[in-house]
C-alpha cells in the first residue's frame, strides 16, 4: 500500500510513542483482555486524545493463526516483540521487532505468529467489532484467496504435529 503523508505522520507519533514505553506489558496492568481471533486483544485509550483512532496490543504468543477477516479502519500494526508472517491481501510480510505494517481498509489480512507475536495495533477511524468481517471462503473483493489461507493452516498443523511426534 501506498502510503500518504498523513498515515506518516500517524506512524512518527506512535512511534515516538513506542519508543517511550520500556515493557508494553506496563500498559496493559488494569486491562482486561478481550479473547478473539486475534488473539489477547488489549484495548487502550488513546494517549493522542484523537477521537480519529483507536489503539490496542495484541498478544499472539498463544496463537497458531489468526482469523482472516477483513473490515472498513485503516490498521497500522507496530511490531512489539517475537517475529511472524503477515498476509494482506497476497502479499506476504516476514515481521519482527521494529516492523510497521500498514493494511487498508477492506483487505482481507491474517497474522502467522512464529515467536512470541506482539503488536500495537492502530485503527483509523476507531474499530468498531461490528464491522469486522471473518473469512470463511474466497473473497475478490478483499483480496482474500482460501487456498492460501488453508495452506498456511496445513503447515502450521504438520509442523505442530512433527514437534509433539518428536
Amino acid at each position: 500500500m501506498k502510503q500518504v503523508p498523513e498515515i506518516d505522520k500517524i506512524i512518527q507519533k506512535w512511534q515516538q510513542y513506542l519508543k517511550t514505553i520500556e515493557d508494553w506489558k506496563n500498559l496493559i496492568t488494569h486491562i482486561v483482555p478481550k479473547e478473539c481471533g486475534c488473539g489477547l486483544v488489549y484495548e487502550l485509550p488513546d494517549i493522542s486524545n484523537s477521537k480519529n483512532e483507536s489503539f490496542a496490543i495484541a498478544d499472539m504468543s498463544n496463537l497458531r493463526i489468526s482469523e482472516p477477516h477483513y473490515h472498513p479502519e485503516l490498521e497500522i500494526y507496530f511490531v512489539l516483540e517475537g517475529s511472524g508472517l503477515v498476509v494482506v491481501g497476497n502479499t506476504e510480510y516476514s515481521v519482527q521487532k521494529n516492523s510497521i505494517v500498514v493494511i487498508a481498509p477492506n483487505i482481507a489480512h491474517y497474522t502467522v505468529p512464529e515467536k512470541n507475536l506482539v503488536m500495537a495495533v492502530v485503527n483509523m477511524p476507531p474499530f468498531n467489532p461490528q464491522n469486522y468481517v471473518p473469512l470463511m471462503d474466497n473473497n475478490t473483493q478483499a483480496q482474500f484467496s482460501k487456498k492460501q489461507f488453508d495452506l498456511y493452516a496445513k503447515n502450521i498443523s504438520n509442523s505442530f504435529l512433527t514437534h509433539i511426534s518428536s
